[in-house]
């Protein structure tokens, strides 16, 4: 990684300084890299040499030090030198045999200097030739710095960063953003081949086995891909501020070695990344307030609300005149979120939440369909509009499919992160939203048990008769007197016979199948439905009395979900 601040010692060799000198050993390891020169007046100055020097030094020198001279090259290469450079003392004091062999052994090239050039001419030209490659290092860098900058300052985004990496190193290029998901990049081709047909994907499996915005690769790491057949190296280099990850850029080298200017670039532009992700979250908190207040007051109830909302409609390109689905997106972690050295699991959360936000996003655009997308909570909301007169039918369908994608999105890249969709009935008159919005809500938490996470209120059946709110009393007093008692004596005495009771009507009353389900034997059960009679009064063989059961449980169902979501 030393190679574009200093030359190689063959370079070295090539110049008017050591043209008249010769390397007579360790010529395997002419590549070695020399940033500095350092001279050696004595043996003490062997403790102050450092990595990618140039040693310099005479044999008068060493032979005031034996022991010293035993070992000096294998310490040398140990502590990464380039090279070490003698002038012998003539036929007295030649160049010992053991540091030519030991420079042999280790590659490590060793030249024996022209007697007649002194030290100066040597140091003071390799050392302009030296700070002259560093200075042009240095300016380079600074236009990679300006240029990525103006990217970012002109109103540039990632994908334009991207691009600009891609100029700069000349190999392919993916930017991961860890705060909002996604990944953009550049591999050189109009139609981005390489992207969409492997790194993408290597990128996604990345995050999906490593779990990058949890686990929080802090270094830069390589890899090895195999990418269309052929083994390449890989760079994953994080974009961090502190201690936060924001994202990470992977490199391949695909079309040029990596090098240290490469390396250089990556860690500019690290920090011009992080700017542009801080800069998007800020935007995003602004706009996600303003955009929750303008929801929450048109899906009010209260015309005054409602009025607010009319009134701040044209900053969202939002009009009265559009039709309206509202949709709502839960979003569940199927296992609890662990705890995480920089991330607390609520930021771990809007993480995730921030991804799938974006993803609905990709995939209303895809369906050609204009939206307000909010948050609240747990929650995403999504206000679908038409323009034009559309069949309720017709946007039910469109809704649906929206939703399903949706989860389909979500369900591929997190595995511990799923969604239930509720979805509301179009609506055309904007006072009556609210209603929409109550709808989508019922549907959401009735569809969770239900086992479908995609639920129109349309295709909630009976539900939609009991989920009124005005007759939220009498369906508590049915619940009551038909279920609450079976719930009160499991609790007290640790029974199932509200799960036997589910199970009856999930399986047509089959004595058999409800054994298996409940895993219990064929006359425990039939125990337990005389129980059930004797602790509520429900006689399954009674039509009225089944029906009333199984009214009862859907009643508890809707007390269970309210209860745990909004009281």
């Amino acid at each position: 990684m030393l190679k574009e601040q200093g030359m190689t010692v063959r370079e070295a060799m090539g110049l008017e300084p050591l043209k008249t000198s010769k390397v007579i050993a360790g010529s395997e390891g002419l590549d070695r890299i020399i940033v500095r020169l350092n001279i050696m007046a004595d043996h003490e100055g062997i403790d102050w040499v450092s990595e990618g020097e140039l040693l310099i030094t005479t044999s008068l020198a060493l032979k005031a030090k034996p022991d010293l001279s035993k070992d000096l090259i294998g310490n040398l290469h140990n502590k990464n030198l380039a090279a070490l450079a003698l002038k012998a003392g003539g036929l007295d004091m030649p160049i010992s045999q053991e540091l030519i062999d030991a420079a042999d052994k280790y590659n490590f090239p060793l030249i024996e200097l022209d007697p007649n050039v002194p030290f100066a001419y040597i140091t003071d030209n390799l050392s302009s030739h030296i700070f002259n490659k560093q200075t042009a290092l240095i300016i380079r860098m600074e236009n990679i710095h300006n240029n990525l900058m103006n990217v970012v300052l002109s109103g540039g985004g990632l994908q334009d960063i991207a691009a600009m990496l891609y100029e700069t190193i000349g190999n392919p290029i993916v930017i991961w953003d860890n705060i909002f998901g996604g990944c953009v990049g550049d591999d050189g081709s109009p139609d981005s081949s390489l992207l969409n047909s492997n790194l993408f994907s290597i990128v996604h499996n990345e995050d999906r086995t490593k779990n990058l915005s949890q686990n929080g690769i802090k270094k830069l790491t390589s890899y090895a891909d195999n990418i269309n057949g052929r083994i390449v190296k890989r760079i994953l280099f994080p974009v961090m501020v502190s201690e936060n990850i924001y994202g990470y850029v992977f490199l391949w080298e695909m079309l040029k070695p990596i090098g240290t200017i490469d390396y250089r670039t990556l860690e500019t532009a690290s920090a011009v990344i992080a700017l542009e992700i801080i800069k998007r979250m800020s935007v995003y908190q602004v706009e996600s307030r303003y955009k929750m207040e303008f929801l929450e007051n048109l899906l009010s109830r209260d015309t005054t609300m409602q009025n607010l909302a009319f009134e701040r409609g044209s900053f969202f390109d939002w009009s009265e005149k559009d039709g309206h689905t509202v949709m709502i997106v839960s979003i569940e972690s199927r296992e609890k979120i662990p705890a995480h050295k920089q991330m607390t699991p609520s930021e771990i959360f809007a993480q995730y939440k921030n991804s799938i936000i974006q993803d609905i996003d990709e995939i209303l655009k895809k369906e050609n369909e204009k939206a307000i997308i909010g948050e609240k909570s747990d929650s995403i909301i999504i206000l679908l509009r038409s323009a034009e007169a559309r069949d309720v039918e017709e946007m039910g369908k469109k809704a649906r499919r929206i939703g399903d994608k949706i989860i389909k999105a979500v369900d591929h890249k997190y595995q511990k992160t799923k969604v239930n969709i509720g979805i509301g009935r179009h609506c055309t008159n904007v006072r009556l939203l609210w209603k929409s919005y109550q709808e989508a809500r019922k549907a959401m938490l009735l569809g969770n048990n239900c086992g479908r996470n995609a639920m129109h209120f349309d295709d909630i059946g009976v539900y939609k008769i009991l989920s009124q709110d005005n007759i939220k009393n009498e369906l508590v007093a049915f619940y009551e007197n038909t279920i609450l008692p079976l719930y009160e004596y499991d609790k007290t005495r640790n029974t199932e016979f509200i799960a036997t009771l589910k199970a009856y009507f999930e399986h047509n009353g089959n004595i058999r199948k409800m054994a298996e389900a409940l895993y219990t034997h064929y006359n425990t059960v039939l125990y337990r439905l005389e129980r059930i009679k004797e602790i509520s009064n429900i006689d399954l063989k009674s039509p009225e009395s089944r029906l009333n059961a199984e009214v009862g449980l859907k009643i508890m169902k809707i007390i269970e979900e309210n209860g745990s979501r909004f009281q």
